[in-house]
């Protein structure tokens, strides 16, 4: 069975939403990315024989195999196939999980996987929010007898099941976006991020390398007021 192996990897900053990437497309966000790991590594686009990306809402910018465009929009051949899959929150690791089923498989020898997701431009729920429908039918209301979930209720669930408490969880987060703060301030994931052009919050156009989403100075006692 062949090996498969990761070569390397490469990222945009994250952002927040209405943040610094609110004008950039999703299929030019995931284009930038493609196009900075061939620029890395050196591969012949031609040479890649799939592109498979996650994403999770696609509707609208995201929508029609956001993961083809994407190859298409960062200059891969057309003879280079390209798929998007949805698996919620694990999107973009179900593609790597597939891309290396591929290689492990003999199908394919190199795959890139990664993933796309932009709730600026495509907000969560856009893909039901304007119909035609409900995501769930008769046979998961009789089953459950609901025909609804949210993310909100399944968390209270797992909490209740495994006996976390809310100190708890609020601590785990505090440590997260602490240890996150400290690898920026280190310098640890600057190889890893690749410049994009942003926007700051008066609209001018900056260079964007930095993740918004940690949010430092957080206190127990400032979530616990959420």
């Amino acid at each position: 069975m062949p090996e498969a192996v990761i070569v390397d990897a490469v990222r945009t900053a994250t952002g927040r939403r209405g943040g610094a990437l609110r004008d950039v497309h999703p299929v030019d966000l995931a284009a930038h990315a493609l196009r900075g790991l061939l620029d890395r590594t050196g591969v012949d686009p031609a040479l890649v024989e799939d592109v498979i990306l996650g994403c999770v809402t696609q509707a609208g910018e995201q929508s029609s195999n956001v993961g083809r465009w994407a190859a298409l929009a960062a200059g891969f051949p057309e003879t280079v196939a390209g798929t998007t899959v949805d698996r919620a929150c694990g999107s973009s690791q179900q593609a790597l999980t597939f891309a290396v089923a591929s290689v492990a498989a003999g199908h394919c020898d190199i795959v890139i996987a990664g993933g796309v997701e932009s709730m600026t431009r495509v907000p969560m729920g856009s893909q039901r929010s304007n119909g035609p429908g409900k995501a769930f039918g008769p046979s998961i209301e009789q089953r459950y007898g609901r025909d609804s979930f949210s993310q909100g209720e399944g968390a209270e669930m797992v909490a209740q099941q495994w006996g976390f408490s809310r100190t708890d969880l609020d601590q785990l987060a505090l440590d997260s976006h602490a240890r996150a703060l400290a690898a920026t301030e280190a310098g640890l994931f600057a190889d890893q991020i690749l410049p994009i052009e942003g926007l700051d919050k008066e609209g001018n156009a900056i260079e964007f390398r930095t993740d918004e989403g940690i949010r430092p100075g957080g206190t127990l006692e400032s979530l616990g007021k959420l």
